[in-house]
């Protein structure tokens, strides 16, 4: 996932309004998401990153099943 971030990172903007990242498999965490989308584009850019969980909401149960990550990175 971290070349494929730093090579995006070479196509966009010179001033980035948004970066979406989302990872569709619970193997990646939040924490790491946030982490590489901070040492790519946050130190390139400036501006934010938060990440958290992705999930369904399971009616019969009420419980949320968890479906990956994701982290944004706003300026």
């Amino acid at each position: 996932m971290y070349p494929l971030v730093e090579l995006c990172t070479q196509v966009l903007s010179d001033d980035p309004k948004f970066f979406i990242l989302n990872s569709y498999t619970t193997g990646l965490s939040p924490s790491v998401m946030q982490y590489i989308l901070g040492v790519t584009v946050q130190e390139r850019f400036g501006g934010t990153v938060d990440a958290d969980e992705i999930g369904l909401r399971v009616t019969q149960t009420n419980q949320i099943l968890p479906c990956g990550s994701t982290a944004i990175f706003l300026k």
